[in-house]
């Protein structure tokens, strides 16, 4: 007997899809789940229509009015629309639909964007200093925020390393990223021996590397309050998420002469193109420290 089509079911497809096949971290499926599902209420109520397939584009184009009317940023609108338009292709895939309603939809500007990076000098000024909480938490925090820095890791996969994945014998760490791919990274001996004293006192049993107080498994939340208190109170930055130590990683290399390719493999970027970005900030403040500001002689590795 066959089942009735549900409204819900291309969606709950696609985001399907996306965790099991595409392998999306918890942050994507999210990301995806409430930007689709605002565009879903928004089609609801204003047209009765309770699906994201089917529809006209007028009524893209009235989404975007109003989300613009509600005060979104430009930047917003697009990763919105953006997240329908994959939504889309996979649904044409799955011949949920045959068109694209998107096609020919205006999205406001976007302003050309510069990325903060936390200087080198406060970087070194954080790990090397005293900072940190003479204590298990303390050293907790100070093995996360080099981690963060010394490997250029993304948050997720900050919050998924496990202890078996750091490798001391081959001084490297195991990345599970974006995609299901792996990924080697080299880390310092310093780094290594600051692991094995926190895991002389961290509490509790768990399979993951880095925990909460309570020696749980860390979540977005806890890891961004971590760093944001720790870099404002370093550097002259108001507010400071892991993402931001990532672009520092990477700039800081760049700045040091490391070749590009180096650097996309070490994030765990599938396209150069997304590399490429931080070429452009490397260059911005090369010019600075050429005009007095020399860059830090800290190593990296």
């Amino acid at each position: 007997m066959s089942t009735t089509l549900t409204p819900q079911k291309p969606l709950q497809a696609f985001l399907h899809f996306l965790e099991k096949e595409k392998r999306g971290s918890v942050h994507t499926l999210r990301c995806y789940r409430s930007d689709l599902n605002q565009f879903q209420r928004f089609l609801s109520d204003k047209y009765d229509h309770h699906e994201l397939v089917g529809i006209e584009g007028d009524w893209v184009r009235s989404w975007v009015v109003h989300m613009m009317q509600e005060g979104r940023s430009p930047r917003t609108i697009h990763r919105k629309v953006s997240a329908f338009r994959t939504f889309n292709r996979f649904a044409r895939r799955m011949t949920f639909t045959d068109r694209d309603p998107s096609n020919g939809v205006t999205l406001p500007k976007l302003e050309k964007r510069v990325r903060e990076v936390v200087p080198e000098r406060n970087i070194a000024a954080l790990l090397e200093g005293e900072i940190f909480p003479d204590s298990w938490s303390g050293l907790r925090d100070r093995l996360m925020l080099t981690l963060l820095y010394e490997t250029g890791i993304r948050q997720d996969e900050l919050i998924k390393l496990r202890h078996a994945d750091v490798q001391a014998s081959r001084r490297t760490i195991k990345v599970n990223g974006k995609g299901g791919r792996e990924r080697l990274i080299p880390v310092s001996q310093e780094l290594l021996d600051m692991a094995e004293s926190y895991m002389v006192k961290r509490p509790g049993v768990s399979e993951f590397l880095i925990v909460t107080d309570g020696g749980r498994e860390l979540y977005p939340a806890f890891v961004y309050r971590r760093v944001n208190h720790y870099i404002t109170e370093t550097s002259s930055l108001n507010k400071c998420s892991p993402h931001v130590i990532r672009h520092s990683f990477a700039t800081h290399l760049l700045n040091r002469g490391a070749d590009i390719n180096a650097v996309k493999e070490l994030l765990g970027h599938s396209s150069l193109n997304a590399t490429q970005h931080y070429t452009h900030v490397s260059t911005r403040r090369l010019k600075d420290a050429h005009k007095g500001s020399p860059l830090d002689t800290r190593g990296i590795f």
